[in-house]
């Protein structure tokens, strides 16, 4: 069977790493890449057999890049700290390794768990950058936040979930957020996007529409109402605010 390596990235993930790393455990060898924890996430990942390089966290698409030079082998399996890869999944991934892989980029439906409750609509299935794929026929592109691969050729879709557990709470929601808020309000002044006063006014407005009625998270009841109104009327609003802030420096 071919070899694969698995990565995770982390910053202060003992609550997240050891139910992570036991999902991944069959993969060849684990590489924990970690922004200089502060708390436990060092040890356990040492503890469970993973070999950790520290590495300064600037933003998620180098990151990654730097994820891929450490592994040894051509085949990786990408995971973040609040994401489980599936037994099931873990099936289609292995079928791939033993049979000789079909293609070099492989995505699975990303399943979101928020305040104890598994979201089954508003975006689901989320399908996010490829979970398995061959590091030698791509790499990520250099995005700040919400990266995307360079890659030319099919991907292919497996059928089984990755877990996410996005959110425990709400302040865990906001603190996740003021980041990504952070370096995608950076990559948006970077790139040349001019501030706008109907930013404010109808980009949320568009973000709760989308969610909400035309992804359907009506049918996830009052958890899809709340994070329908969290991503328009604060993650998205925050952004164009943060941009808006970054203008008049």
């Amino acid at each position: 069977m071919i070899k694969v390596s698995a990565y995770v990235l982390t910053k202060n993930e003992e609550r997240h790493i050891k139910d992570c790393i036991e999902s991944i455990k069959w993969a060849d060898e684990i590489i924990i890449v970690d922004d200089f924890s502060v708390d436990a996430t060092v040890e356990i990942a040492k503890k469970m057999g993973c070999r950790v390089v520290q590495n300064k966290f600037e933003y998620f698409s180098k990151q990654r890049n730097f994820a891929l030079s450490q592994c040894s082998y051509e085949w990786v399996i990408c995971l973040d700290a609040d994401e489980r890869i599936t037994p099931a999944l873990r099936e289609e991934i292995e079928y791939e390794l033993k049979n000789s892989p079909k293609g070099y980029a492989f995505v699975a439906p990303r399943k979101n768990r928020f305040i104890n409750k598994w979201i089954l609509h508003s975006g689901y299935p989320n399908y996010t950058h490829p979970v398995f794929f061959n590091k030698n026929k791509m790499h990520y592109k250099d995005q700040m936040v919400h990266e995307s691969i360079d890659y030319k050729g099919r991907k292919f879709y497996f059928k089984s979930d990755i877990l996410h557990l996005t959110c425990d709470s709400v302040k865990q929601f906001v603190k996740k957020s003021d980041l990504y808020t952070d370096l995608r309000s950076k990559e948006m002044f970077k790139n040349g996007k001019k501030f706008r006063v109907l930013n404010l006014l109808i980009n949320p407005l568009v973000i709760f529409i989308k969610m909400y009625f035309i992804k359907k998270g009506f049918l996830d009841g009052l958890s899809g109402f709340v994070l329908a109104m969290l991503y328009s009327s604060f993650y998205t609003l925050m952004k164009y605010v943060k941009l808006w802030e970054l203008e008049n420096k």
